[in-house]
């Protein structure tokens, strides 16, 4: 009741009233006194504040641009971002139209890792590239009774302008907000609408079939070079935190607050490392293999130019003949309306390696059929790609092989049909 008329106490104030600032508006609560179990709090960096009585923690660091790897990462986001109000606005990873300073690198920790309402977030973490340095804010859950508190905490600094940039984000850490947010709604303003980037799904396209996971930890040893010591895993969050209710110890929760905290400040490398592959395809800072998925995805957003691009840096920068990349690029020509290039390409692509897409062979006589208008040399490309399906089939490939039978099979019918009349 009395959290209820400390809010109305704005809707009954006089305007001269509000203008002499003599009643609050409801939104904080004045800090009561200090009590002894601040001081451990404060050991970690945290500063509690207060909403309806009730209390949570926040810490606001600056990491300042000290290091040459620093200043490097600065320039690249200021060259990313400056990229992205002139071209492919459209992006995914793009966040056009927004200050470099209002993207938020976000996570959470939490005591499950399910999204279900059990599951309680007890650490909100994010960096911003600051003109000083790298802010990390950190919100602490003192307490399951104290969620209000630490919501609001979140929400002041969280706005419409901002964007978010998270790892599986989209899927977990914001719909979990969004799920604790639905409990206790009436008490906090809504959640504003915002951007989203998740690099995971980036991550995925780039390396998942490179790396024995994309988990971050993973991703920041393999391409960021960056090797945690002494540091305590996310999986591990629910188990220190329910120890920290247990003992009301702070300290028990330090390594996980160091573990967000590293987080947060990895998604910035991590963001300027993918965009970089993506929007300078003929700087020397992607693999063959990245090439290809940087193509691909870009043929998937009918950026034909770009995925041009990209694929003929994945063919010059192979070690070995990589014929997915010639059959891609093959492919790509057809859709460009560039039947001679597609031609040269998927011939490319037969004649270099030993297993060549099965698709290769269907667009190579769909070309020879309508193209080049050259039935028998179309029966030839349908009639081979049939065979080399069925050797595949003994050799145990079965992915898609039914579809592709079907069509060659319907195929042969016909041209078999054209062949004789």
């Amino acid at each position: 009741m009395k959290a209820k008329l400390s809010r109305m106490k704005h809707h009954l104030q006089l305007p001269e009233e509000k203008d002499q600032g003599e009643l609050k508006s409801g939104i904080e609560n004045e800090a009561p006194e200090p009590t002894d179990d601040e001081t451990a709090f404060r050991a970690l960096g945290f500063e509690p504040f207060y909403f309806e009585n009730e209390r949570a923690f926040r810490k606001r660091v600056i990491y300042p641009y000290e290091s040459a790897q620093d200043k490097q990462l600065v320039e690249d986001m200021k060259h990313i971002h400056a990229f992205w109000q002139d071209d492919l606005q459209d992006h995914p990873l793009s966040f056009a139209g927004k200050p470099l300073d209002r993207l938020l690198f976000f996570d959470t920790e939490t005591t499950g890792l399910s999204t279900g309402a059990g599951n309680v977030i007890f650490l909100i973490g994010y960096a911003r590239l600051m003109a000083n340095g790298i802010e990390v804010t950190q919100h602490l859950l003192e307490s399951p009774a104290s969620e209000a508190a630490f919501l609001s905490g979140f929400l002041d600094d969280f706005h419409e302008e901002d964007y978010l940039v998270s790892y599986n984000g989209k899927s977990f850490d914001w719909p979990q907000v969004k799920s604790r947010h639905a409990f206790i709604r009436k008490q906090l303003p809504k959640l504003p609408a915002f951007g989203h980037i998740d690099l995971l799904h980036s991550a995925r396209r780039l390396w998942k079939d490179e790396l024995p996971s994309c988990r971050l930890a993973i991703v920041e040893e393999n391409k960021l070079s960056l090797k945690r010591e002494g540091d305590v895993p996310g999986s591990l969050a629910p188990l220190l935190y329910f120890e920290y209710l247990t003992n009301k110890k702070p300290h028990h929760l330090s390594g996980i607050i160091a573990h967000n905290d590293q987080d947060v400040r990895s998604l910035i490398s991590l963001y300027a490392l993918i965009a970089k592959k993506i929007i300078y395809p003929l700087e020397d800072s992607a693999s063959a293999k990245e090439h290809l998925a940087i193509g691909a995805w870009f043929e998937k957003l009918k950026k034909f130019d770009w995925a041009e691009r990209h694929f003929k840096q994945a063919i010059k920068r192979a070690q070995q003949p990589l014929p997915t990349v010639y059959y891609q690029l093959g492919s790509l020509y057809k859709k460009m309306k560039k039947p001679d290039l597609a031609v040269k390409y998927l011939d490319q692509a037969l004649m270099e390696g030993t297993f060549p897409p099965i698709e290769t062979w269907i667009e190579r006589a769909k070309l020879a059929e309508h193209f080049e208008k050259d039935i028998e040399k179309a029966y030839y490309f349908a009639q081979q790609g049939l065979s080399i399906l069925k050797k595949r089939e003994k050799l145990g490939h079965k992915a898609n092989l039914l579809a592709y039978k079907k069509d060659l099979n319907n195929r042969l019918k016909r041209l078999e049909k054209k062949r004789h009349s």
